[in-house]
Formats: structure tokens, sequence, C-alpha cells
């Protein structure tokens, strides 16, 4: 008789223990697994229903581990910006306060100041230049270039390739002056015509450079002084009429106009008898005459003099002021090159500079709007810091910021404008340079937007990302606990298990032993 072997008699049975034991043996191995790798299973599968959850929450620790690394790069940047930006605030406001203490002793803390300050300028400069593991931080978006040039060819310029030269700050400040004061007088000219004194500006400069005419006034009516301000196509004049000689202690007064908004101003004042005329950048003395025609001319030798003293000192200041301005408005990235000063013709005009004639001190990133606001972009976004899918912090910034752009134009302008030599018109001098550089420095803290208040943007970012790392923090805590919960094997439970296997297969195989020995004389036995 043929038999159908899986369906002889005793084949299931048979087949059905062996395959209980296989299962037992499967229970023992994954077992002995988890006791040695301490995981419930080696694949996802084996999670059962938990391995959706596990997936999850694997997801989310990875994205928790990408956030804490980003956020501990982000700390390190935002806090050594704040110390550099600090420092940057504190040398301006430290230099601010030193000018404004030194009026006093102007002619012994000129020097000393002038030193000082192209020391703190120096110091900024490389400030600037500040990085965090390899990375810029005031470059904007550009954190692998230098965003600033070294300081001695900022200053002293550089040689290019062909042996041309790329004027630095020294040269361009230079030549602003050179081109306001033209031969010494800020373009203006006094003439003498009978008892008349006459103050003219002069074409072409009067519209670029030197002094405008302002006001004139007169504390007596043996003076009369008027002034008429300049047109598009007429010089500006200032009218000095001697009547008769006027008393000692009468006085005339100028007002003169500078290119950069402010003005100067000359009282010049009559004196008795042979007195010498004293002249400064304030004005002068002058002596009475016999007559109204010597007085005119002695009144218009002292005019020439207080022009002069005020051209060597307060428009000089302010030179110095405008060309720093000027200079440190340069980016190479934006493509705004200072303007530069043409000499070749008969008077001195504006000509665009290049960036081969020019330096450009900041090299970083320079987004700007769409012309011709050309602003800039915010310098806070140029670098951001992921802290959770749907959140970043803001921590870049640029080192041509406008607050800082200013407090590097007014250690320029003491560095280059203090007075050199103790005269008459020291103090005049020293404070136009209190007027100008202190107006630029207070951009470290009183003006809006300061330095100070990017070191507030920055410290505010510092102390997000503090608090997001505090929270993203508690947050892998929680799901690192769950995961645990469905990976993790309990020690305990699974020898427990362990144990129960082991003794469930080995009475199973001493039961299978002994029904393979049973027969028929056994059984009946």
């Amino acid at each position: 008789m043929t038999t159908i072997t899986p369906f002889a008699a005793g084949s299931y049975l048979t087949t059905r223990n062996a395959a209980q034991l296989t299962t037992l043996k499967n229970q023992l191995n994954d077992l002995s697994n988890q006791v040695s790798s301490g995981q419930v299973s080696q694949t996802y599968g084996g999670l059962g229903s938990g391995r959706s959850t596990a997936l999850a929450a694997q997801a989310t620790l990875s994205a928790l581990g990408g956030y804490a690394a980003g956020i501990t790069a982000g700390q390190t940047r935002t806090k050594l910006a704040v110390t550099s930006l600090t420092q940057v605030a504190t040398l301006g406001t430290s230099a601010r306060q030193s000018l404004n203490n030194g009026l006093q002793s102007a002619a012994t803390n000129s020097i000393a100041g002038r030193s000082t300050a192209l020391g703190n300028l120096e110091t900024v400069l490389d400030t600037l230049n500040q990085s965090a593991a390899g990375n810029y931080l005031f470059g904007g978006a550009d954190a692998s270039t230098q965003p600033v040039l070294d300081a001695e060819t900022i200053l002293n310029g550089s040689t290019n390739s062909d042996g041309t030269l790329k004027a630095g700050l020294t040269k361009l400040i230079k030549d602003q002056v050179a081109a306001d004061l033209g031969s010494g007088s800020g373009w203006l000219t006094t003439s003498l015509s009978g008892s008349a004194v006459t103050v003219a500006e002069q074409d072409p400069t009067r519209t670029s450079f030197g002094f405008n005419v302002g006001g004139a006034s007169s504390t007596t009516t043996a003076i009369t002084a008027t002034a008429n301000p300049g047109t598009t196509t007429t010089p500006g004049t200032i009218n000095l009429t001697v009547n008769s000689p006027p008393a000692a202690g009468d006085s005339v007064t100028v007002t003169l106009k500078m290119h950069d908004g402010t003005s100067t101003t000359l009282t010049l004042t009559a004196v008795s008898g042979n007195t010498a005329t004293s002249t400064s950048s304030t004005g002068a003395t002058f002596a009475i005459g016999s007559d109204a025609p010597t007085t005119a001319n002695n009144l218009n030798i002292a005019l020439q003099g207080a022009i002069t003293a005020a051209a060597a000192g307060t428009l000089a200041v302010s030179s110095t002021a405008t060309a720093a301005k000027n200079f440190f408005s340069g980016s190479a990235s934006a493509g705004i090159i200072p303007q530069r000063i043409d000499f070749s013709g008969a008077a001195p005009v504006y000509v665009p500079g290049t960036k081969d004639n020019t330096v450009l001190w900041y090299q970083g990133e320079d987004t700007r709007s769409a012309p011709p606001a050309l602003q800039p972009t915010s310098a806070l976004d140029t670098q951001s810091v992921q802290i959770s899918s749907t959140a970043s912090v803001g921590t870049g910034a640029r080192a041509n910021d406008g607050a800082i752009q200013n407090v590097l134009a007014g250690l320029a302008t003491m560095a280059y404008g203090l007075p050199t030599t103790s005269d008459g018109n020291t103090i005049a001098t020293y404070q136009a340079v209190i007027d100008r550089a202190g107006k630029l420095l207070s951009s470290t803290d009183t003006t809006s937007p300061s330095v100070q208040d990017t070191v507030t943007q920055l410290s505010l970012a510092s102390a997000r990302l503090s608090n997001a790392s505090t929270t993203n923090t508690a947050t892998q805590n929680t799901v690192q606990n769950t995961l645990d919960g469905i990976e993790q094997a309990s020690p305990e439970e699974v020898i427990a298990k362990l144990l129960d296997v082991q003794n469930r297969l080995q009475a199973s195989y001493q039961i299978t032993s002994t029904l393979s020995k049973l027969s028929l004389v056994n059984y009946i036995s």
C-alpha cells in the first residue's frame, strides 16, 4: 500500500512537535540576544506595534542632535561677537570722554590724543576680523573671507601688480584737506575798495570745496555788514563797509559755512591805538585807523588772517571727518568705491574712485536693496541657527555697519585732525575735533542705531539660543525615555523569560526523547 508521507499515521504529531521545539528555540535565541544587547530586537520589525513610534522618535532625536550642534556653534559665535563689539563700543566711548576731558589742556593732550586714537583705530580694525572655528564673525553671509583688510593697507594704501598706487585713508584725508583749503583761505578772497571790504566765493570750487558765505552782522553803525549767499550762478559775498572809525570794542561777525553742513563764526573786534593785530581761527582784532579807509584796510588784513586760521583749523578738521566718512563707506562686494579728487585741472573736482586706485577696506558680504536706495539688508539675518523645525535665530553681523563706520571715522578724525602745534588756534581746532569726532563717536551708545544696539541684538540672540538649548534638551530626554521604553529590554524580565523558555525547552527535549524510545513492547510492559 502506498503511503502519503505528510498524512501518514503520526506524521502530524511529529511535525507539530518539531515546530513547537523550533519556536521555543527561536524564543531562546531572541531572549539570549536581548540579554547580550539590552535591546528588544535588532530590527524595527521585531518591535511590533511600537516600531512606528520608535522610528518617529529616532527621527526626532536626530533632528534635535543637529539643532544642538548648531546651537553650540551659534552660542560661541554670538558670545565672541558680543565681546568684540563691546570692545569697539568701549574704545569709542573712552575716546569721546578723553576728548571732552582734554579741552582744558588741549595743547598737551593733542599729540598723545592723536597717538592713542590711531592705536584705537588699529585695534578696532583688528577686532573686526575676529573668527570662530575658522569662520569670520563680521563678514555677513561670507564667513570664509577676511572682512577687513589689515590696518597698514587701510591707512597707507598698497601697490598694484603693475606698480600703480592704491590710496588708503591717509591719502584721502590729505587730498580732501588740500582741496578744501586751496591756497590756504578755503577758496575765499578778500578785497579792499576804499572803505569797503568784500569777501567772495570762487567759481567753480564754491559748490564742492572750501568755505561758503553764511551771514554777517555788526554791533555798530560805524560798520555796515551785509551777506549775499550765492546762487547757482552767482558766487556769494560778504560786504563790510566802514562808514567811520568805530569805537574800541565794537565788532563785526562773519559766518562761514562748510560742506558738511556746519559753520564757523569769526568775530573781528576793534581796538584803539597801534595795538598789533591778534588773529585766531575764531576771529581777530583790528586797529582803529584815523579814518574810514585806514580802518577798512586794517579790518581787511585782520579778516584775511582770521579766514586763513579758520581754514587751517576748523575747515581742515571738517575735511578730515568728511574724508574719513567717505573712505569707510567703501565696500568691495557692494561695489561702493569712495569718490576721489582730481587736481589735474585749474581747480579740484570730485571724480569716481576705482578699485584700482582706492583701497576698499571692507571685503565681506554686503547685500543692498535695489537702486536708488541701496540700503544694506539686515546683517543679523545673514547668519542663522535653526533651533527647531519652525524657528531660527539670526546671529549675523557686518563690520561695515553704519554705526561701526561712524566710530572708525571718529577715531580717524581724532588721529588726523587733532592740532599738532600750540598756538592761538589750538583750542578752536581742538573744539572742532570734539564737535565732529564726538558726534561720530556717539554712535557707540547714544545714537540709534548704535554699536550698543547691535550688542543688545546679539545678546538677545544668545539668550534665545540658550533657552532653545534648554527646551531641546528636555524634549530630547523625554523622547529618549520613550524610545528606551520601546527598544530597551528589561534585564530582569528578559532573564525570567529566558529561564522559563530554557526550562520548557529542556522539558520538551526530554519528553520528545522519551517518546522517541517508546515501543509497543515498552508500552505493554
